[in-house]
């Protein structure tokens, strides 16, 4: 098809010397386009966009720009001599980018005063399209009022004086549009002078004051059907052009200025009002096309003479839907587009429109110019599910209400220049190592690799370099990987940066003095790079953070467990309000299922140990290696100094905490569910600091614990000196609940380490156990040597605690890799790789 396509360019616009006209109907469009993209950013007041043109204070209109290109251009295309087909080429663009920015300020000239974002300011938008209307009819062959020949005859001026006659009464008839165009087609003059006319237009104060019941039916008439065009009109207008502003207008005879474009508000995070359920219904039809056209290149792709059959039908007389094209690269791109429809991402929207919108321009001008392709029923099936795909997602607009972080398009361009240039410096070096005939010129290898970079093989030739089968595809799958990667940046989420406020952590620790005993992690709720989600009545929250746009949020929601629904029905909107992954990461028991009861689905994926003090000892048989390395350290001249963070000097607690950074394994906090993130803060005064001091009084080990409701405490932070030797936290551990079982701390109950995946370490090792299970032991025994899983579950298992599992929430199944890789990252586990280290 996309041969025929070319062929059908060169046959009617190239050969018939109409490619100047295309290049002027190409460029208005762009131009318009691009300006239209400009003055929205300029008002929404985008930092990084360069903004309007004052040189010395003094605000100049791109129709001035649009004016003076145009004058170039006339000027020029009357100064080329000869056939001058490359001149005449290159004037029709230029001609046409000045008349895409004069038009877009047709009603300033219009009313001479600036009405850009007024009602009056449509007339523009009404100009371009009624030029882009005028210019593709005359490149598909239509001439204004019929034609003429070279030879004036009576019958053409006959037939040109009746068909502006009727042009004249359509527009007398308020039939604006239809008389306009009728200039270009014949038939549409006449319909619109038989017709009834608009009830406010001259003919009809003419005609019909005298007929009130033909009045009346003008007036039904424009009700039912004119409003109803108006309004699809006024949507299309405002996705096109911007919408007006709300304003309201200066009164008659007053001063008119021009104020600079200021920044609009910033949008809701939600929706004002639901979509109408039919336009759910279009949005979740387009959602599906993709994700079969994503299944159907998938299961394609790996078929050689499938593929191969399909490129042969896409390069004849056959076209295929939009994004049927069984390859990968289509296969990725859909089933991207698939999922950032489903969390519906307007940046999302915007392309899949776009993409459904030129093919379906193509199949319809294809099928319109070329009788072979019109004789296959196949190619009229593609067409009709193009169309279709492009009418589902501009009905399903308003289902598409996400807007994606700002500076979005900045990275993307920046990714795909920085990319490109990358990729294209790679890619000469290889063709140059690994060409076997005369190397050609690096000028050649760029020009080549920067070909296949942004086409297909075999879509495009290159004459001058031919290079091996393996490198033509790696450069393919090179280009494929980075638009999939500019894609990804364009629809990223917005990150979620209100962080936790002084007056959110007054209110939270007003809720933990009730509610703190409820979960062992209530009080990590107050780590400050968190968010919060209230309920409505203020008495619960849900804590979390956006880690690769996953809202993961930690442990169970803090305050009264009656309000906890309602504060996870906020949380959840946030998260569709900004195409969030809702996840939660530590839930205890009830937690889990008031999170099963708002739609998510749980999974247990490892247990909390928990000591209770009363009773604790080291007697026992079950209880000798944990003495045996208690003994060991004490003998040595260690001892224990327990302390609440109050009651610390200042200057010792600095100290301390200097030396807890010092001792610090790797360049980021470990922990998030299970870890404050700060240590010596004022505002944690009740916070339990154990310290590990040897023979010389040197401090070698630190411990400190946050408060569990009134009587428990859950270990926040573990350091030691590397140098000293092994066994002191659990000393320090120890030494803990000895003190609190012999009453000397209010203690009663002691929340350690989380250990993931403990029962299949238990379970694993026991007499019995399937084969699915060890393997299963095996695979994490083996991540252990990284990540530390097994020797946590040992390490807890030596106090002999009672375990409380702990549950992962997820929505949907294909969302837990994205949630694990974002637990991971919340954890310290995963970093991202950066320049130079953050600043504290």
């Amino acid at each position: 098809m996309w041969q025929s396509v070319l062929d059908a360019y060169r046959e009617r616009i190239v050969d018939s010397g109409r490619q100047p006209l295309f290049l002027l109907l190409a460029g208005l469009i762009g131009s318009f386009l691009f300006i239209r993209f400009s003055v929205r950013m300029i008002r929404r007041g985008t930092s990084w966009w360069p903004g309007n043109v004052q040189p010395g204070g003094l605000h100049i209109h791109h129709v001035v720009f649009g004016q003076t290109l145009m004058v170039i251009a006339g000027v020029g295309s009357f100064a080329v001599r000869g056939n001058g087909e490359t001149p005449w080429d290159v004037l029709g663009l230029v001609f046409g980018i000045g008349c895409g920015l004069v038009l877009d300020e047709f009603a300033l000239v219009l009313h001479l005063e600036d009405v850009y974002w007024k009602e009056q300011g449509r007339k523009s938008v009404d100009a371009v399209i009624l030029a882009v209307a005028l210019i593709g009819l005359l490149l598909v062959g239509e001439l204004p009022l019929g034609g003429f020949s070279r030879h004036l005859t009576a019958g053409q001026l006959v037939g040109a004086a009746v068909l502006l006659a009727l042009i004249v009464v359509s527009l007398l008839k308020g039939k604006l549009w239809t008389g306009l165009i009728g200039v270009m087609v014949p038939l549409l003059p006449l319909v619109g002078a038989i017709r009834l006319a608009r009830p406010q237009s001259p003919w009809a104060r003419w005609r019909y004051r005298s007929r009130p019941k033909r009045l009346a039916r003008a007036e039904r008439r424009d009700a039912r059907i004119h409003q109803r065009v108006v309004t699809f009109k006024t949507a299309a207008y405002n996705v096109l052009a911007g919408a007006p502003d709300k304003a309201a207008e200066a009164p008659a005879g007053a001063a008119v200025t021009t104020p600079e474009p200021v920044a609009a508000p910033p949008p809701p995070t939600a929706p004002p009002r639901p979509p109408a359920p039919w336009r759910a219904r279009c949005a979740l039809g387009a959602e599906w096309y993709l994700r079969v056209a994503a299944v159907l290149n998938l299961l394609a792709a790996p078929v050689a003479a499938f593929r191969d059959r399909v490129q042969r039908v896409n390069s004849g007389e056959f076209f295929t839907p939009v994004l049927m094209t069984a390859g990968i690269t289509a296969a990725l791109f859909a089933g991207l587009l698939a999922v950032m429809l489903r969390r519906r991402k307007r940046a999302a929207w915007i392309v899949a429109t776009t993409v459904a919108g030129l093919y379906a321009v193509i199949f319809l001008v294809a099928l319109a110019a070329r009788p072979e392709h019109r004789a296959h029923p196949f190619n009229w099936v593609s067409a009709a599910l193009t169309v279709g795909l492009l009418a589902a997602l501009l009905a399903g607009r308003p289902v598409f209400h996400v807007r994606g972080e700002r500076g979005n398009v900045l990275l993307g361009l920046g990714v795909l220049l920085g990319g490109t240039a990358v990729l294209t410096g790679l890619g000469a070096v290889l063709v140059r190592l690994t060409y076997t005939g005369a190397v050609p010129d690096w000028g050649a290898c760029f020009g080549f690799v920067l070909l296949r970079l942004f086409t297909v093989s075999g879509f495009v030739t290159y004459t001058d370099v031919d290079v091996a089968g393996w490198l033509d595809l790696t450069l393919n799958i090179l280009g494929a990987a980075l638009f999939l990667l500019v894609l990804r940046v364009f629809f990223r989420s917005p990150r979620g940066e209100e962080r936790l406020g002084p007056e959110d952590e007054r209110r939270l620790r007003a809720l933990l003095e009730q509610h703190g005993g409820r979960d062992s992690l209530g009080y990590f709720a107050l780590r400050r790079d968190k968010s919060v989600c209230w309920s409505p009545s203020g008495k619960a929250a849900v804590l979390y953070r956006v880690v690769f746009g996953v809202a993961l949020a930690s442990g169970d929601p803090v305050g009264d467990p009656e309000a906890w629904p309602q504060a996870i029905e906020r949380w959840r909107a946030a998260a569709r309000a900004n195409a969030w992954v809702p996840a939660v990461t530590g839930a205890g028991e009830q937690a889990g299922n008031a999170y099963r009861r708002a739609g998510l689905k749980a999974l247990e994926f490892g247990d909390e140990a928990v000591v209770e003090t009363a009773g604790f000892e080291l007697d026992g048989r079950t209880m000798r290696p944990l003495r045996q390395a208690y003994h060991r350290v004490a003998k040595a001249g260690h001892r224990a100094v327990v302390r609440r963070h109050r009651d610390i000097p200042a200057d010792e607690l600095a100290e301390l905490v200097h030396l807890a950074d010092a001792w610090r394994h790797g360049r980021t906090e470990r922990g998030f569910s299970m870890a404050l993130g700060r240590l010596g803060d004022p505002a944690d005064g009740d916070c339990l600091l154990l310290e590990c001091r040897d023979e010389n009084d040197r401090t070698c080990a630190v411990l400190s614990f946050v408060p569990w409701g009134p009587d428990g405490l859950s270990l926040d932070l573990m350091r030691r000196d590397r140098d000293s030797g092994n066994g002191l936290v659990e000393f320090l551990v120890t030494e803990l609940l000895l003190h609190a079982a012999r009453g000397e701390l209010p203690v009663a109950r002691v929340s350690l380490n989380f250990a993931m995946f403990r029962s299949v370490f238990e379970q694993g090792g026991r007499i019995g156990a399937g084969p699915v299970l060890r393997l299963w032991r095996g695979v994490l025994r083996f991540c252990s040597r990284w990540w530390q899983l097994e020797s946590l579950y040992r390490a807890n298992a030596k106090y002999q605690p009672q375990w409380r599992p702990r549950f992962l929430l997820y929505e949907r199944p294909g969302e837990l890799f994205a949630i694990v890789a974002a637990n991971a990252a919340a954890e310290g586990f995963v970093t991202r790789p950066r320049l130079r280290r953050p600043r504290h």
